[in-house]
C-alpha cells in the first residue's frame, strides 16, 4: 500500500489545493504559482471516525441567542476624526484590522500616525514590524514629528511567537504587525508569505487579540492585480478591511472600507500626503474638481458615491478619427466594458458612430467611478468630444444608462444636487422618474435622445440606421 503523501501544493494566488504540482492552477488560471505545504494532522478514531467522546476533546457551551449577554464596549477614539467616521465610530476592543495598498502608498506611514494619536490616551502600543529595523522607524517617526514615542514600543522580529511573547509583560492596549507577509510562526515549516503561514499567523493574532480584548491592525500586501496577498483567506478571517488607493505618484490617497463587521462597507476617506505624514481632506470634492476649469469639449463633472459619501470627479473624454483597423479603447478609472456599454448605447439609440474612432477616457485625480451614477453625464462628455461642443459649465448630470436607451433613476439624488449646489452648479439634468425635488433648475430626460437634445440644443442627433 502507497503511503499517503503529508504535502500538498497550495496556489498561492488563490488558494487551491492539489495533491501533486502541476504548472497550471486550474482554479485560478495562473502558472507557477504552486507551492508545498505540510498537512496538519489530524487525530482520528477507529475507522477514520474523529473521536468524540468524554476527554478526548472540549466541549462547547450552547446557549438560546436570547440568553447571549449584549454588553456596548466604548470605542477607542483615534484623534482623527475622518478615520473614525470611516471605521463606524471608533476603534472596537478586540477588533482585528487589515490594511493593504500598493507599495508606497503610505500604509506604515498611517500606521505610525495612528499610533502617535492614540498614544495620548491609549498606551502602551505596539509595532511588531518584520521588514523595517528600529532605527528606520525612528528616523520615519522624526520626519512626522511624533512627539510621544515613549509610549510606542517597537519590536522588529519575523519570529510571530516571539514577538507576542516580548510583548505580553508590557499589557499593550494596541497591537500594530507589518506587514503579515514577512512574519512567521515555527510551527510550520512553510516560508513567510505562503498561504499557510499567512493563515496560522492571522489565526494566532487573532486568537490573540480576542482572548485580550486588544485592537489588533495588521498591515498587508498586494498582488499586482491589486488583491491582498494571501489571498482572500486572510480577508475573511478579520473584522475590518480596508485599502489605500491612489496613484504613487499623486498626493491624494483613498482609505476604501471593503468590509466593517462594526459598521458600514463601502465608505471612504480621503488624505493629502505632505511632509508631515498623510493629512485628511475635508472637502474632496474641492480636490478633485477644479472650480477655474476650462470649458472644454468631452469634459464633465459628476457626482459619484463613494459610501455615503458624494464626491464629484471629473470626467475626461477624447474621440479621435482612428486610423487602425480596431480603434483604440484606452480607459484609466472606470471598467472598460462600462466603456463599451455606453457607445453601444450612443450608437444604438443616439445615432452617433464610434467604429472608426480612437476613444480615450480618464477620471481625473485618481478616483474610480464604481456606480453607474455617471453614466449620463460620461455619455455627454462622449458626445460632446464626437462632435467637439463643450458642455455647459452649470450644468451637473446625474443618471443610469439601460441598455434600451433609457435613464434610470439613481440613489441619494438629493444628496448630489445639494453637493452641486454647494459647488457652484445651478442646473440639474436626472432621470425622468427619479424623486429629485422640483424646481426650476431641474431637468429631467426619460432616455438618451431627450438627454442629447437638452444638453446640446440646436443640434439634434441624427435618427440611428
Amino acid at each position: 500500500m502507497a503511503k499517503k503523501s503529508n504535502t500538498v501544493y497550495v496556489c498561492q494566488s488563490c488558494g487551491q489545493s492539489y495533491p501533486k504540482w502541476q504548472g497550471n492552477c486550474s482554479a485560478c488560471g495562473e502558472w507557477n504559482t504552486l507551492a508545498a505545504e505540510p498537512v496538519a494532522g489530524v487525530t482520528a478514531g477507529p475507522g477514520g471516525a474523529f473521536n468524540f467522546r468524554s476527554g478526548s476533546a472540549n466541549l462547547s457551551l450552547c446557549q438560546p441567542l436570547a440568553d447571549v449577554a449584549c454588553e456596548r464596549m466604548p470605542r477607542l477614539q483615534t484623534g482623527l476624526d475622518t478615520f473614525d467616521e470611516l471605521i463606524g465610530g471608533g476603534i472596537v476592543p478586540g477588533a482585528i484590522t487589515l490594511i493593504g495598498g500598493e507599495p508606497g502608498v503610505g500604509k506604515s506611514t498611517f500606521m505610525l500616525q495612528l499610533s502617535s494619536r492614540l498614544g495620548v490616551n491609549v498606551k502602551p502600543i505596539v509595532y511588531v514590524s518584520g521588514e523595517e529595523s528600529p532605527l528606520q522607524i525612528k528616523l520615519r517617526a522624526d520626519r512626522l514629528r511624533i512627539g510621544n514615542d515613549r509610549d510606542i514600543f517597537l519590536v522588529a522580529e519575523q519570529n510571530l511567537e516571539a514577538s507576542l511573547g516580548c510583548i505580553m509583560s508590557y499589557l499593550p492596549k494596541l497591537l500594530i504587525v507589518d506587514s503579515i507577509q514577512t512574519v512567521f510562526s515555527p510551527q510550520l515549516e512553510a516560508t513567510p508569505g505562503s498561504v499557510a503561514q499567512i493563515r496560522e499567523c492571522a489565526a494566532v493574532l487573532t486568537k490573540f487579540g480576542k482572548d485580550r480584548g486588544l485592537p489588533v491592525f495588521i498591515v498587508g500586501h498586494v498582488t499586482k492585480e491589486g488583491a491582498i496577498a494571501g489571498p482572500k483567506i486572510l480577508e475573511h478571517i478579520v473584522d475590518t478591511v480596508l485599502y489605500f488607493e491612489g496613484e504613487v505618484n499623486s498626493n491624494y490617497r483613498i482609505l476604501r472600507v471593503f468590509k466593517n463587521r462594526f459598521g458600514a462597507s463601502g465608505e471612504v476617506a480621503v488624505f493629502q500626503m505632505t511632509a508631515a505624514g498623510l493629512m485628511p481632506v475635508l472637502n474632496p470634492s474641492d480636490f478633485f474638481v477644479n472650480r477655474q476649469r476650462l470649458e472644454s469639449p468631452g469634459v464633465v463633472v459628476v457626482p459619484l458615491l463613494e459610501g455615503t459619501r458624494c464626491i464629484l470627479a471629473e470626467l475626461q473624454a477624447l474621440v479621435t478619427h482612428s486610423f487602425l483597423s480596431m480603434p483604440r479603447r484606452v480607459v484609466s478609472g472606470l471598467d472598460s466594458n462600462r466603456l463599451n456599454l455606453v457607445l453601444a448605447v450612443l450608437e444604438k439609440h443616439a445615432g452617433l458612430k464610434f467604429y472608426n474612432k480612437d476613444v480615450f477616457a480618464n477620471v481625473a485625480g485618481g478616483l474610480r467611478m464604481s456606480e453607474p451614477g455617471g453614466d449620463l453625464g460620461f455619455a455627454m462628455a462622449l458626445v460632446g468630444s464626437a462632435w467637439d461642443r463643450s458642455l455647459p459649465p452649470d450644468l451637473l448630470l446625474a443618471g443610469e444608462l439601460t441598455l434600451s436607451g433609457e435613464i434610470r433613476p439613481v440613489g441619494q439624488l438629493e444628496r448630489r444636487i445639494n453637493e452641486g449646489r454647494r459647488f457652484g452648479f445651478r442646473r440639474f439634468l436626472v432621470p425622468a422618474g427619479g424623486e429629485a425635488p422640483a424646481g426650476p433648475d431641474i431637468l429631467r430626460a426619460r432616455t438618451i435622445r431627450e438627454a442629447v437634445d437638452l444638453v446640446f440644443p440646436g443640434r439634434g442627433a441624427p435618427r440611428p440606421d
